[in-house]
């Protein structure tokens, strides 16, 4: 376990409350969820999972599922903790008042810390619910550049949703200092069905979107990869 997967692990299964009016029920949310997982779990998940809707009516289709843990911490991610993004988090770990600016998730004593260095120009917010995405879950965060010893990097502020409902439910912002900008090189965040065509010689098998006890492999793997080129 390295320091960013350790951070990743405590942002998945960390308590983000609760709401009634929000559709987690009573221990349906992503956090609730989550916390019944151990570490070795989110590692040994799949870094990304390839459901199959068949009918007897219409062509197959498949959804794709990129895991969180595997994105932030895995293979080909670009996320790091240096000394400035372990004050930040400790920080902003457990604050009594949100902070008033562009970033979510930061309280006020982080936020000062933080305006030491920041380039408040160059402040990209982000929330992957907003665009086309296969995360298992939302991100919410800002993409910022930091002056240090005489030149800028690249950090990004992170929160994973882990409520129900995606107004709210977020974690406390974390900071991971981010080269070049780009959490992850090797894993995309998302991918539409052509690009999904061009990776089918590589997939090995596919899971049942109604059922994920049911798993699609050799021969029946190779009649969904046919029929899928076919349309």
């Amino acid at each position: 376990m390295n320091n960013v997967q350790n951070k990743i692990y405590e942002m998945l299964t960390e308590n983000t409350g609760k709401h009634f009016l929000d559709s987690g029920f009573d221990n349906n949310r992503n956090w609730q969820r989550n916390q019944k997982k151990t570490f070795e779990d989110f590692r040994n998940e799949p870094e990304q999972n390839f459901e199959v809707i068949t009918s007897e009516i219409n062509p197959p289709e498949i959804l794709r599922t990129v895991s969180v843990f595997h994105y932030l911490a895995g293979q080909g991610s670009n996320l790091e903790l240096d000394s400035i993004c372990n004050k930040f988090n400790k920080l902003n770990k457990n604050f009594d008042e949100l902070a008033d600016c562009e970033p979510c998730g930061v309280g006020v004593d982080a936020w000062e810390y933080l305006k030491e260095y920041i380039n408040e120009d160059n402040i990209r917010v982000f929330n992957t619910y907003n665009g086309d995405s296969d995360l298992s879950q939302t991100l919410q965060g800002a993409n910022i550049e930091l002056f240090i010893d005489g030149q800028y990097d690249y950090y990004t502020l992170i929160q994973i949703h882990g409520g129900a409902d995606v107004r709210g439910g977020y974690t406390n912002a974390v900071l991971f200092k981010c080269e070049d900008g780009m959490i992850n090189e090797y894993l995309s965040e998302y991918m539409d069905s052509y690009q999904i065509n061009e990776e089918l010689e590589y997939i090995d098998e596919f899971t049942d979107y109604y059922d994920e006890a049911i798993i699609y492999r050799d021969e029946q793997a190779e009649e969904i990869k046919k029929a899928l080129m076919e349309n």
